[in-house]
């Protein structure tokens, strides 16, 4: 078997966390945790209409659990999945494409990624979404206590879509995007994209124009600059499994994930990083405590 590539990428648009990818001749293996992994087998025709198709084939844990039957054909994909490297795998969508700002055209919202080494998507839809359509789990305290003062737009809207509707009126009426390579040092090269002018489709910009984070967390409105951090602090679990992160990011966003305790915990093994291991210690407990408390209320 030839060399087996292992890296992990950010699901977005709108964002679904990150999945651990394990590449081999012939098959795949995706993981949103490390320890559930779907083996997925190319089908015979390798590609259609220009893409790769590929068809589940098992579930492979670690514990033995899984329903991927060990054979001659298999065991190449196991022993891979036996032998990973320590987890999480590195972010290997260093291709970004953002969303601009109207009014001082720096990065204002990440839209879609993707691998450095494939040309860019031409650029379609630049509508930003928040959450998957239907998804109401995102409530933000501040902008409930803003709401009920009544000094806070959306009144009876769902959160999500009031942070939808702030990040479109700052994209303006004719939104623009752009690709950007991304380099170790966090600058990034402009590789074209939508409704730019001149030399702007390839300018370079330095790391601190780009938000860390999925959505820019400087605005001079205070109710959208609140409700944007308690929108990072409901996807906290999520984000602690990006590799990139700087170390007192990585510390706000734990500190806002052990109040997430059942979802940290199904994250654990791919934490690059833990900043106060003792509060984390503290939320896993809690977790098998919630966990087996339900466990107990569905068997009675």
């Amino acid at each position: 078997m030839s060399e087996t590539r292992c890296y992990s990428l950010r699901r977005l648009s709108p964002y679904l966390g990150t999945v651990q990818i394990v590449e081999m001749t012939g098959a795949r293996a995706m993981s949103p945790d490390g320890l559930t992994w779907q083996v997925q087998i190319q089908n015979r025709v390798a590609a259609v209409g220009g893409r790769t198709r590929f068809s589940t084939h098992g579930i492979w844990r670690a514990d033995g659990s899984g329903d991927l039957v060990e054979t001659e054909r298999t065991l190449p994909y196991i022993d891979a999945l036996r032998t990973l490297p320590r987890l999480p795998l590195t972010l290997a969508d260093r291709m970004e494409l953002w969303l601009l700002d109207a009014h001082d055209g720096l990065p204002l919202a990440l839209l879609k990624s993707g691998f450095p080494q494939i040309k860019p998507a031409r650029v379609g839809d630049v509508r930003w979404h928040a959450v998957p359509p239907g998804d109401h789990s995102f409530v933000s305290a501040s902008l409930a206590v803003q709401q009920a003062a009544g000094a806070a737009p959306g009144e009876g809207l769902a959160h999500a879509e009031v942070l939808t509707r702030f990040v479109q009126e700052a994209a303006g009426s004719a939104p623009r995007a752009q690709w950007f390579l991304r380099e170790d040092d966090g600058s990034g090269a402009g590789q074209g994209g939508l409704g730019l002018e001149g030399d702007s489709a390839h300018r370079r910009l330095p790391a601190d124009a780009f938000p860390e984070l999925l959505v820019r967390e400087r605005w001079d409105d205070d109710v959208a600059a609140d409700l944007v951090r308690d929108y990072h602090a409901h996807l906290s679990a999520w984000l602690l499994t990006h590799t990139n992160l700087a170390r007192e990011t990585r510390r706000l966003l734990e500190h806002d994930a052990c109040r997430r305790a059942p979802e940290l915990y199904r994250l654990r093994h791919v934490l690059p990083e833990v900043i106060d291991p003792e509060r984390l210690k503290v939320a896993m407990v809690e977790a098998l405590i919630r966990h087996a408390n339900a466990e107990a209320v569905t068997t009675a």
